[in-house]
């Protein structure tokens, strides 16, 4: 029965690998890992065939470490996915002084992924609802991109509609936690500005992030982080076909900053 429950999951993998190369292409980030999922899989079914054939050959510590490493890792899973995905806000908060959006890739002739337009129609969705928040649009440009995420980001804004007087551009972060960074600094650059030769002390503006459902929680974290206080998510939604592998590998990358010490 294991043997072939081991066997199917190796399938799933290099099929799912298969259908991400196929929808999103070969360049899309950690895809690779369904290929080594696979591996192990197969390898695993292979394993459980020669001990059930050979099991006086096989050391007794070997299948035991083998469960035990592998109740920890589905154990990881479980938990990394329940943090994901348990406290996305159900609605968004309204009026909040300045809201993030965090970048996502842009293809290299300029069009928008779409996690990133699925990131920007939510904030479209909350601008038309909040028309006085400013938004902050956050990304870089990578190698392979023809602009910085946050241009490409109000380029498409402006085409909706968009208020720029209410578009503001950082445009040097790479990831996460410099999104969150590099905004945070612009954010309380233009609040001192504004309070420059006031009576009354500056207030704690209200911040909002908006990105995608699967990333808000380990977004959420790096801002706590970063002491931005009280900040607020906003969930847009996910590439269906892609959310499996998003999901996964922003459990990962949940994992990797808490060792960095991102979290």
């Amino acid at each position: 029965m294991l043997i072939w429950v081991f066997t199917a999951a190796a399938v799933l993998c290099l099929v799912y690998y298969g259908v991400i190369v196929l929808y999103a292409g070969f360049g899309t980030s950690f895809a690779v890992l369904w290929l080594l999922f696979g591996g192990f899989f197969g390898a695993t079914a292979a394993g459980i065939h020669l001990y059930q054939k050979y099991p006086e050959r096989v050391p007794l510590w070997i299948p035991v470490s083998f469960v035990t490493l592998c109740a920890s890792g589905l154990m990881i899973v479980l938990v990394t996915q329940i943090l994901i995905f348990g406290r996305i806000p159900a609605a968004a908060e309204a009026s909040l002084d300045y809201v993030i959006v965090l970048g996502a890739k842009v293809k290299p002739d300029g069009s928008l992924s779409k996690t990133l337009k699925l990131r920007l129609d939510k904030e479209l969705e909350y601008a038309k609802e909040n028309p006085e928040t400013m938004l902050v649009l956050s990304g870089a440009k990578g190698d392979a991109e023809p602009c910085s995420e946050a241009e490409a980001m109000e380029t498409y804004l402006l085409e909706q509609g968009a208020d720029a007087s209410h578009l503001l551009k950082e445009e040097q972060s790479f990831s996460t936690v410099e999104n969150l960074a590099y905004s945070k600094v612009m954010i309380e650059k233009r609040e001192a500005l504004l309070w420059q030769g006031a009576l009354v002390p500056m207030r704690q503006p209200r911040i909002g992030i908006i990105t995608s459902n699967f990333h808000l929680f380990r977004a959420g974290m790096i801002a706590k982080k970063q002491d931005y206080g009280t900040v607020y998510g906003i969930a847009s939604e996910a590439d269906k076909v892609l959310l499996v592998h998003f999901s996964l590998r922003d459990g990962i990358a949940l994992l990797k900053d808490r060792l960095m010490g991102n979290l």
